[in-house]
């Protein structure tokens, strides 16, 4: 790389990292380690974050609440998004 070269970041791939999550191929709600950069890094974090996270949460315990029991379908594949 060269000075002023562009790096253009993968998000779909920024939280498969081994090297940084355990069981990166995993969902894993209640990961401890978790530094993602959903909202952003450091200096450069989105205003709204903490809103999201919370809005977040609604939706998640609700879903829960609706649908305790769920599973993917018998045969099912995971397909990952590419960006």
């Amino acid at each position: 790389m060269h000075a002023r070269d562009s790096v253009l970041m993968t998000f779909p791939i920024a939280c498969r990292d081994p090297e940084m999550f355990d069981r990166s191929d995993e969902v894993v709600i209640d990961r401890q380690r978790n530094r993602h950069p959903a909202f952003g890094l450091s200096i450069h974090c989105y205003l709204g974050s903490n809103i999201a996270r919370l809005e977040m949460n609604v939706a998640v315990v609700t879903w829960l609440r609706l649908a305790p029991e769920f599973s993917l379908a018998e045969g099912a594949d995971v397909t990952w998004s590419e960006g």
